[in-house]
C-alpha cells in the first residue's frame, strides 16, 4: 500500500500478488488488494477482491461493509440484499446495516422486505447518534415505504403520529396531501394542497394535485373547461404565478387556448420577458398551438403599431412593448425557416431599442440556422460587448466562436471570467467540468481536422461524467450513518442516468467515430499524424495578471509558482493507443448506460464490425430493432453483417451457417436502400452504410445524397443535415462539378447559408 501511494504502483501491485502466492487464504492480502484497486477505481476487480476475502473469512465485518458499498456503486443490488443480510445476522445491534439492508430491498423494488429492516431497527434499542433531524428523516422514509408498498390507510396514520418528531414541514405535508388524494379523501386532500400553493405556487405537482381532488384530469379532453376555470380562481389568489399562468396552455385547445395565451403573452410582453419563446417553445410540438402562438402575436403587434394599445388597454402601451413582440415573432418565423422575414423582423426590434442586448442574440441565432456562421459569430460577439459583464452572454459568444471554428479566440472570450488568481486558466476551464465548452471545443477541432486533440476533450467530458458518478462512492456509508435515505434512494436512482446524459452521449459517440475514423485510416495506408502546435515550452508561472481585453492563458497574482505543463497538448496518446479497445469500451458503457438511444446501438455496431466480433454485431441489429423496427440504418446493417459473413474467411466457418440462419430469419431479404426516400434524415443514415458496403453501392449512394436539396426533402430538412449531406458525399468521392451543384441546390433552400 505505501509502494501504491509513492507513485511506485506496479511495484506496489507486484509485491500484493507476490503476497497472495504464497498465501492464498490470507484475508489481509486479499482486502489490501481490494483497497487499492478502489483507489484505482478498479470496481470490478476490488469486488472480486474482497469476494477472495469472503472465502478465507465469510464472517469479516469489515470486508463485508466494503463489498456492500462497492456492490451499491456497480448497482448490484440484489448481491447487496444478500451481503447487508449477512451483516445484520452478524451484529444486529447496529443500527446502519439494517439502514442499509432496507435502501437495498427498496432498490430491489421488495418495499415489504425494506418496511421488515426499518420496523427491526426501530423495535432495537434506541441510537443515540441520530440527532432530531435524523430521526425525521428515518420515520419519513418509512412512511415512504408504506406508501410504496401500498398501504395508504396505514401510511396515512403513519404520518399523523410522526408528526411532532417532524422537522422537514414541507415534506410531511406532501406526504399528506397525496395521501389523503389516495385513500380518496379529497375534501380533505383538497384543503391540503391548498396550503401546499400557498406555500409555493410554482409547483406543478401541488396543482395537478389539487385538480386531482376536483376530480378533474388535465389529459382528459371533457375535463378541459372545469380544468381552466378551477386554475382561474387559483390564478386569482395567487396573482403572481408564472405556473399558473402557463399550465393551461399545455393541454387546452381552441379558444381555450387562445384566452389561455392571452393572459400569457400580454403579462409577458408588458413585462418585458426575453425568455418568452424559450418558455413557449415546447408547445410548438402541436402545429395547431404554434400558429395560434404566431397569429395572437401578430395580431398584438398590429395593434401596437396603430394604435399604441393592446386590446384590453386604455393608455398608451410602453415602445418595448411592441420590440418584444418583434423579438417573439422573429423567432416563430425562424423555428418554421423563415429567416429572411424573422431578420426583417428582428431588425425592427434593434431599430426601436438599439441598446439592449437580447435581439442582437436572437439575430445570431437567425443567422446560425440560416447558414451564416460568421455573421452569426459577429453578432454575438457585437451583443458581447454591449454587456462585457454578462456571463451568459459572453458564454453563448465563445459557443458561436467554436461553431465557427474560431478556438483560439473562443478559449481567449471564455477565460475572461476565470477568476484573476487562477495559477493555469486553460486547465481551470476543466476542473470547473465546464462540460458545453469542452464538447463544443472538441466539435470544432474535429471539424477542423485535428482528432487527436477533439479526442483529448471528448475524453476531458467523459471523465467529468465518471468523476460524477464515482464522486458518490464517498457517500453510501455517509447517508446512511446520515439517516438521509430518501436523498440517499434518489441518488441511487439518478447513477444509473449518468451515462444517459445528452452531453456525455455526444462526446462519447463522437469519440468513437473519431477512433473509427483512425482505424480506417490506418486500414488505408494513410494514418493520421497529430497536429503539433506551437505552445511555449517555459513552464507557466503565476507572475501575470488578467486584464479586460488581454489574455493571458497562464495569467494570475501573486508570487512565481511553477505550476505542470500538459503532457499531450495535442492528444497523440490517444491517437497512438489501441483505438478499437479504446473505442470499444466507450461502446460497452454506452450500451450499459444510454441503452434506448437508438444511435447507441448504430454506433456499437460500428466497432463490433471492425473487430469482426459478429454475433455482438447482431446483439446491436436485434437492440436496435426493439427500439425502432423502422429505423433506416437497420437495412444497411443487416447486408454488411451478411455480406461480412460471406467474405470474412478469419471468421469460424461453423458458425457462420447458424448466425446467418438467425440474421434470415429476423429479417428475410433486404436491400441497403430500403426507407431512403422517408426523409433526408433517412436518406443519410441509408447512405452511410452504403457507403460503409462499398463497391457498387457508392454510386448509388452518391445519387441519392445528390438530391438532399431538393424539394421532396424540404419538409423539415436542416441545415444540418445538408452539410451532413454534403460531408458523405465528400467521402464518396464527388467530383468538383457535384460538389458545385450540390451547393447551388443548397443555397436554393438556405439562400443566406456561406457554408457551401
Amino acid at each position: 500500500m505505501f509502494l501504491t501511494h509513492l507513485d511506485r504502483k506496479d511495484e506496489g501491485y507486484e509485491m500484493i500478488e507476490r503476497g497472495l502466492k504464497i498465501n492464498p487464504q490470507s484475508v489481509i492480502g486479499w482486502q489490501v488488494y481490494g483497497i487499492v484497486c478502489r483507489n484505482d477505481q478498479k470496481l470490478a476487480q476490488a469486488v472480486k477482491c474482497y469476494e477472495e476475502a469472503l472465502k478465507a473469512n465469510m464472517d469479516n465485518m469489515q470486508v463485508l461493509r466494503e463489498l456492500g458499498t462497492l456492490l451499491m456503486q456497480e448497482g448490484q443490488f440484489a448481491r447487496v440484499a444478500e451481503v447487508r443480510e449477512r451483516m445484520v445476522r452478524l451484529n444486529p445491534t447496529f443500527p446502519p446495516s439494517w439502514m442499509g439492508l432496507a435502501v437495498a430491498h427498496h432498490m430491489n423494488e421488495r418495499y415489504d422486505l425494506a418496511l421488515k429492516a426499518i420496523s427491526t431497527h426501530e423495535s432495537g434499542p434506541s441510537d443515540p447518534a441520530l440527532d432530531k433531524y435524523q430521526t425525521s428523516e428515518l420515520l419519513l422514509y418509512k412512511n415512504w415505504l408504506l406508501e410504496l408498498n401500498g398501504e395508504y390507510q396505514r401510511a396515512l396514520d403513519h404520518l399523523k403520529e410522526i408528526r411532532p418528531q417532524i422537522t422537514d414541514v414541507t415534506a410531511w405535508k406532501e406526504q399528506k396531501a397525496k395521501l389523503l388524494l389516495k385513500v380518496d379523501r379529497k375534501e380533505a386532500a383538497a384543503t391540503a394542497y391548498q396550503d401546499l400553493i400557498e406555500r409555493n405556487a410554482e409547483n406543478d405537482e401541488y396543482i395537478v394535485g389539487y385538480l386531482a381532488c376536483n376530480g378533474l384530469d388535465i389529459k382528459r379532453a371533457d375535463d378541459q373547461d372545469a380544468a381552466i376555470e378551477v386554475i382561474d380562481s387559483l390564478r386569482q389568489q395567487f396573482p403572481t404565478s408564472n405556473r399558473l399562468r402557463f399550465l393551461p396552455l399545455t393541454f387546452s385547445s381552441g379558444d381555450n387556448f387562445v384566452n389561455a395565451a392571452k393572459t400569457l403573452v400580454k403579462y409577458a410582453l408588458r413585462k418585458g420577458i426575453p425568455s418568452l419563446f424559450s418558455s413557449t417553445k415546447v408547445l410548438y410540438a402541436d402545429a395547431a398551438k404554434g400558429a395560434a402562438l404566431g397569429k395572437l402575436v401578430e395580431g398584438f403587434a398590429a395593434q401596437l403599431r396603430d394604435t399604441k394599445r393592446l386590446c384590453d388597454s386604455t393608455d398608451d402601451e410602453p415602445a418595448s412593448v411592441l420590440m418584444w413582440c418583434n423579438h417573439y415573432l422573429a423567432q416563430h418565423y425562424d423555428y418554421y425557416g423563415g429567416h429572411e422575414r424573422a431578420l426583417v423582423i428582428i431588425e425592427e426590434a434593434i431599430r426601436s431599442s438599439p441598446s439592449t442586448v437580447e435581439p442582437y442574440m436572437v439575430k445570431a441565432k437567425i443567422l446560425k440556422h440560416a447558414g451564416d456562421l460568421q455573421a452569426a459569430r459577429d453578432t454575438m460577439d457585437y451583443a458581447r460587448q454591449l454587456d462585457l459583464k454578462d456571463r451568459y452572454i459572453n458564454a453563448k459568444c465563445v459557443k458561436y466562436m467554436l461553431r465557427n471554428n474560431e478556438v483560439d479566440e473562443a478559449e481567449k472570450t471564455f477565460i475572461m471570467f476565470v477568476s484573476d488568481d487562477s495559477p493555469h486558466k486553460v486547465q481551470d476551464i476543466v476542473n470547473f467540468q465546464g462540460i458545453w465548452y469542452l464538447c463544443e471545443r472538441a466539435h470544432a477541432f474535429r471539424r477542423l481536422g485535428d482528432i487527436g486533440r477533439a479526442l483529448k476533450h471528448y475524453h476531458e467530458v467523459i471523465s467529468t461524467f465518471d468523476t460524477y458518478r464515482l464522486d458518490q462512492l464517498d457517500f453510501h456509508a455517509y447517508s446512511v450513518r446520515k439517516a438521509t435515505l430518501r436523498s440517499y434512494v434518489g441518488i441511487l436512482q439518478w447513477e444509473s442516468t449518468v451515462y444517459n446524459h445528452p452531453i456525455y452521449r455526444d462526446a462519447a459517440q463522437a469519440a468513437i467515430e473519431c477512433y473509427m475514423e483512425l482505424v480506417d485510416r490506418k486500414a488505408a495506408g494513410k494514418p493520421f499524424v497529430p497536429i503539433v502546435h506551437q505552445t511555449d515550452a517555459k513552464p507557466l508561472t503565476r507572475n501575470g495578471s488578467s486584464q479586460q481585453g488581454q489574455h493571458n492563458l497562464s495569467a494570475g497574482i501573486g508570487e512565481a509558482k511553477v505550476f505542470d505543463v500538459d503532457k499531450d497538448p495535442n492528444g497523440a496518446g490517444f491517437v497512438d493507443s489501441d483505438n478499437l479497445a479504446s473505442a470499444l469500451k466507450l461502446a460497452e458503457q454506452l450500451e450499459s448506460g444510454a441503452s434506448a438511444s437508438p444511435a447507441t446501438h448504430v454506433t456499437a455496431f460500428e466497432v463490433h464490425m471492425r473487430m469482426h466480433k459478429y454475433f455482438l454485431a447482431l446483439k446491436t441489429i436485434n437492440a436496435l430493432k426493439a427500439i425502432d423496427a423502422e429505423h433506416p440504418a437497420l437495412p444497411s446493417m443487416v447486408v454488411r453483417l451478411t455480406q461480412a459473413l460471406d467474405t470474412d474467411e478469419s471468421f469460424a466457418a461453423p458458425l457462420k451457417a447458424p448466425l446467418k440462419a438467425q440474421i434470415a430469419k429476423a429479417f428475410g431479404e433486404v436491400s441497403a436502400a430500403t426507407g431512403a426516400e422517408r426523409s433526408l434524415e433517412a436518406m443519410l443514415a441509408v447512405t452511410r452504410g452504403m457507403l460503409a458496403l462499398g463497391g457498387n453501392n457508392v454510386a448509388q449512394a452518391r445519387a441519392l445524397l445528390m438530391q438532399a436539396p431538393e424539394d421532396k426533402y424540404a419538409s423539415g430538412c436542416m441545415l444540418e443535415q445538408l452539410l451532413d449531406a454534403r460531408r458523405l458525399l465528400v467521402q464518396s468521392g464527388a467530383t468538383e462539378d457535384e460538389l458545385a451543384a450540390f451547393g447551388t441546390g443548397a443555397k436554393k433552400a438556405f439562400p443566406l447559408a456561406t457554408c457551401f
